[in-house]
């Protein structure tokens, strides 16, 4: 074990910090490294701009924002699905996505341009939806599709990671569908900087979170 007088600040994005560390995860971290971990939550570009000035020690992205100055793990294989409070079909296709009103994050999010990067291989875009709404953070975007009405002709959606409602879709109080061409992987990372590999607590942590199931 290790014991710091500092408080360990450990950096997260939205869907990680929000959805995936809270309860027993951040608990299981704090007491495998006999610290205090403070969680930030920030967009996946602060962080690393919070990395390399020293105001993070170690950050979780969802998004590959990647600076040669700095050092990156593999840490998790995510999936973005749709998800809605209506039972979808299997599969979205490109041809019907104008059945379906699309809550999305704002233009600048990160979310929303990973999003924008997978639809343009396929010649589509947010504005090929049905309607579309814009909300600053994915809790409320979670929340717009919650108290959504159930439709089966103009069902409301987002898209979000399945990581971040496993326990909905158990309950089946959520839905997910995914897009018919392809999937919507991609991976999170772990970051920090070259002076930390050496450091005891961070050399802790990374192990615990590369064998952690979220």
């Amino acid at each position: 074990m290790i014991i710091t007088k500092d408080t360990f600040q450990l950096a997260a994005s939205y869907t990680i910090g929000s959805y995936l560390l809270p309860g027993e995860p951040i608990e299981k971290l704090s007491n495998f490294a006999d610290s205090k971990i403070k969680v930030n939550i920030n967009s996946c570009s602060n962080i690393i701009k919070g990395i390399k000035d020293g105001s993070y020690d170690l950050g979780l992205i969802e998004n590959p924002v990647f600076d040669k100055e700095l050092i990156y793990h593999d840490w998790i294989e995510n999936e973005m699905v749709f998800c809605s409070k209506t039972e979808l079909p299997h599969f979205i296709n490109e041809k019907n996505l104008s059945n379906y009103q699309l809550i999305c994050r704002e233009e600048s999010s990160d979310t929303r341009l990973l999003i924008g990067d997978f639809f343009k291989k396929f010649g589509i875009s947010h504005k090929s939806f049905k309607s579309l709404k814009e909300i600053n953070n994915t809790t409320a975007a979670l929340q717009s599709v919650k108290w959504s009405k159930v439709s089966q002709t103009n069902p409301t959606l987002t898209v979000i990671s399945k990581l971040a409602i496993k326990d909905e879709i158990e309950r089946k109080e959520l839905f997910v569908s995914r897009f018919e061409q392809q999937t919507m992987q991609h991976r999170y990372y772990i970051v920090h900087t070259m002076d930390k590999t050496s450091e005891p607590i961070v050399k802790l942590l990374l192990t615990q979170l590369k064998k952690q199931v979220l």
